[in-house]
């Protein structure tokens, strides 16, 4: 499956949120990350995800980074913005996956370039029970397909806790 640019519009996301040290542009959060990861002793993942919640004429998003240090907390990282409405719960659930692979990558390629190596995953708000469970298999493959482990509920708490946090 190719993916346009359209479809993952995250050069469009150009500032990111965060509960400590407030707004930043994009470009000071890949460092600062980066600046974390490499300097810090501590094991690291990055977790990115998203999730949307229709109201009455939009559609609220919010795409999610995650900097973990397993069995010992982490931080995140939040941008929110609004579209038409999307009515299709397919079609919301897909554009949640591909503004989250489109950050991921984009975040990948900036450590990347730096020679920073420190795994990023995906969390999607879908799961085994309810009416998402019938893309999983094809949200998994294409993250596999994009180099990306990810995760579905109830594993997927950047997506399905804390992005859900901010759409509501």
């Amino acid at each position: 499956m190719g993916l346009s640019s359209k479809v993952l519009p995250s050069g469009e996301f150009t500032c990111f949120h965060s509960p400590t040290k407030g707004r930043l542009d994009k470009e000071a959060l890949f460092t600062d990350l980066e600046q974390t990861v490499s300097h810090g002793t501590d094991h690291y993942e990055i977790i990115v995800g998203a999730d949307s919640q229709n109201r009455r004429s939009v559609t609220a998003f919010a795409i999610v980074i995650s900097l973990v240090r397993p069995g010992k907390g982490g931080t995140f990282f939040y941008h929110t913005f609004q579209e038409r409405r999307v009515s299709s719960l397919q079609q919301r659930i897909y554009l949640e996956a591909f503004y989250a692979l489109g950050v991921a990558s984009e975040l990948r390629e900036f450590l990347q370039s730096r020679q920073v190596n420190v795994p990023i995953r995906l969390h999607f708000d879908i799961g085994r029970n309810g009416p998402t469970r019938k893309f999983i298999s094809n949200l998994l493959h294409v993250a596999r397909s994009n180099n990306f482990e990810a995760e579905i509920k109830p594993d997927s708490f950047c997506a399905s806790t804390i992005a859900d946090l901010y759409t509501k």
